[in-house]
């Protein structure tokens, strides 16, 4: 009855030892494209994303932690879309002591040390589709998605010395450093307001004979008075005469006389 017991115990271990099967883990993600008339895309998307956890029991039994995301997007052709809320939180905890003092009870506290780490992952997915009517298509997508890669090696890793520094635009953003960002360029275009305001030249006073005066060089016929340039009135006959029309001074009538 004994050998039969430890035989049979035998079986039952090799049994559970024969159960045990591999599963692959990891991401999956499973897309089901369809396309309509006008040239947008429904995308069914399906994301699982499964890893091992820690050994359970005393056979190791390892659980399969899973995480899926199912949706549906709309989208046009080179339009991207972004899947994301695959959110996971690792809490892990770890020990560190002195060997043999850190074994001693009551005084062991002394000599070791406990320190907890919780590591937060958010999983975003990024979906361009692109419509392949034919093979000019694909070939046009594949050279510009080769100049791009060129040009990003170019100019960030080849002359570059310094690592890769994303742009940022402040305006766009909250906080301290953004506001004093937007007061610095509110004040210097002030500043720049006001040099191109100086810089400007005055303008000009241009002097002007008052209404009704009568120009120097001009003979009025109802006193016989010539004057001259200069302003000053002289005698003799004038070569010419010029009869202004009173109180018209932009429409004048001029009359020569050859003696």
């Amino acid at each position: 009855a004994g050998l039969a017991g430890l035989a049979g115990l035998a079986g039952g271990l090799g049994g559970g030892a024969g159960g045990i099967q591999r599963q692959n883990v990891g991401t999956t993600i499973r897309i089901t494209p369809h396309i309509n008339d006008a040239g947008e895309i429904r995308m069914e998307l399906e994301e699982e994303i499964s890893e091992a956890g820690e050994a359970q029991g005393t056979l190791g039994v390892v659980p399969i932690n899973q995480r899926i995301a199912k949706t549906q997007v709309v989208v046009r052709d080179q339009q991207t879309v972004v899947i994301g809320g695959l959110m996971r939180d690792r809490v892990t905890t770890s020990e560190d002591k002195v060997p043999i003092l850190g074994d001693i009870p009551l005084l062991g506290v002394l000599f070791r040390r406990q320190s907890t780490t919780t590591q937060k992952t958010n999983l975003l997915l990024f979906i361009t589709p692109y419509i392949i009517r034919d093979p000019s298509d694909l070939r046009a997508i594949f050279e510009r998605k080769m100049r791009e890669r060129q040009e990003f090696i170019d100019r960030f890793f080849v002359f570059g010395d310094d690592g890769y520094t994303p742009p940022t635009d402040y305006s766009r953003t909250r906080g301290l450093v953004a506001e004093m960002l937007n007061a610095i360029q509110a004040l210097d275009a002030e500043q720049a307001m006001m040099e191109e305001l100086q810089a400007r030249p005055p303008p000009e006073h241009v002097a002007r004979p008052p209404v009704g005066a009568v120009p120097p060089g001009v003979v009025d016929d109802g006193e016989s008075v010539i004057i001259g340039p200069d302003g000053v009135e002289t005698d003799g006959p004038p070569p010419t005469s010029v009869t202004v029309t009173p109180g018209a001074e932009s429409n004048i009538t001029t009359q020569v006389q050859v003696e």
